[in-house]
């Protein structure tokens, strides 16, 4: 019974050692990464987005506006008696300052800006239509008209592509058509519309766009 009571687990030293280092080298490198986050401003004060250890992105701030020298910003962490409090102290310049949030709601909201910001620089597009699909097509002996849902920064659009079937290299015009700004353009990378069409018009929901082209000279 003594004996059974008496045996422990035998500790494993090169496989703690190995633990170790793994963590040293996750944290220097989290180290490394989070030196890459800019300093960003919100309502003039500064936070700054890092890595927590479990490479969650989290947001340090704010940041005392303050100017230590004629080049150079304080940025220290403010104080404050609690995270509701609006009254912020830097305790590196001695400022004083009056929060338009109290620290918590203030680092959530620059959290939230700094992801609309990262949000911003991705591809845009769009789910609400099926991109690039032919809505219309239609066609005589010497010309063809298809039209197309697009997509520019999120906008639908259509596309309507004129095309004279003698043409040759896949010569083409096209006019897209954008709902959201309403308005009508062309591609100037193609032919210009006013090699196949007299005249453009459309009614949107508060503008009628009425585009005439000048009748070429025989």
């Amino acid at each position: 019974m003594l004996g059974a009571i008496g045996k422990f687990p035998r500790s494993n030293p090169a496989g703690e050692a190995t633990k170790r280092k793994v963590i040293r080298e996750a944290d220097l490198d989290r180290i490394e990464r989070n030196k890459e986050f800019p300093v960003i401003f919100i309502k003039t004060f500064g936070f700054r987005p890092y890595f927590s250890g479990h490479d969650t992105i989290h947001i340090k701030g704010p940041l005392c506006p303050g100017s230590l020298s004629r080049d150079k910003q304080c940025l220290a962490e403010l104080s404050g008696d609690n995270i509701e409090s609006k009254q912020a102290r830097c305790d590196v310049c001695g400022r004083t300052y009056k929060m338009p949030h109290g620290f918590q709601e203030f680092r959530q909201i620059a959290h939230k800006a700094y992801d609309g910001f990262v949000n911003s620089q991705a591809e845009i597009i769009t789910l609400d239509v099926p991109y690039n699909a032919i809505k219309a097509e239609a066609e005589d002996e010497t010309r063809k008209i298809r039209i197309k849902w697009s997509q520019k920064d999120g906008r639908n659009q259509a596309v309507i592509y004129f095309i004279k079937k003698d043409e040759r290299d896949g010569e083409k015009a096209h006019a897209f058509v954008d709902f959201d700004r309403e308005e009508i353009r062309h591609d100037s990378g193609d032919k210009h519309p006013e090699e196949y069409l007299a005249k453009i018009t459309a009614e949107f929901k508060n503008t009628d766009v009425n585009i005439e082209y000048k009748k070429k000279e025989e």
